[in-house]
């Protein structure tokens, strides 16, 4: 047997030529952004293969009477978890600034990317609040920060299922430094 591994070439297999051997890495960063721009937030989804990034993007349409237009291809789940995230941050803007009458005025418009994909489920909600907030108060949200949780119309953020498979999925994406999930009561 040591004859015959005289004869085999040796091979150096590193950084560099890995995927040459291997293929490419299962998991391709979803970033979109590399800075994200007001109304841009990233959530966090559970997927079969572990987890998914998905943007939640909301831009200021302009003058309205506080309309919400959704797109993205998203499921009835997530339709209504938009339309709880829109009067959730209605009462967050209400009560932190009684004077500001940006959702009473204004048309947004409110997008998940990846319209060929169908979206659905209810942990977008706290993401879409956060997008919402961000295009109300014109204040953008660090790139590094990604989140998932379901909302009640009173604003309560709810425990989510598949933590385990959401956390080791996202430890491997180095360019997320802060996750916020909610983890029980």
């Amino acid at each position: 047997m040591e004859e015959t591994l005289k004869d085999v070439p040796k091979i150096i297999v590193d950084e560099s030529n890995l995927s040459e051997y291997v293929g490419n890495a299962v998991f391709q960063s979803d970033r979109l952004y590399d800075q994200t721009p007001v109304g841009v937030v990233m959530g966090l989804a559970w997927t079969a293969m572990g987890g998914s990034t998905l943007y939640v993007e909301t831009i200021d349409e302009g003058e309205g009477k506080g309309s919400l237009q959704l797109t993205g291809q998203l499921g009835d789940v997530m339709k209504e978890s938009a339309s709880i995230a829109h009067t959730v941050s209605r009462a967050i803007l209400r009560q932190k600034d009684p004077s500001n009458t940006f959702f009473r005025n204004t048309s947004l418009h409110l997008h998940v990317p990846a319209g060929a994909t169908p979206k659905d489920g209810p942990s977008a909600g706290c993401t879409m609040i956060t997008s919402l907030l961000s295009v109300a108060m014109n204040k953008s949200v660090k790139k590094d920060v990604a989140m998932t949780g379901e909302v009640t119309l009173t604003g309560r953020i709810l425990p989510i299922g598949g933590v385990c498979m959401i956390i080791i999925f996202f430890r491997s994406f180095s360019n997320i430094a802060y996750i916020f999930i909610s983890w029980g009561p």
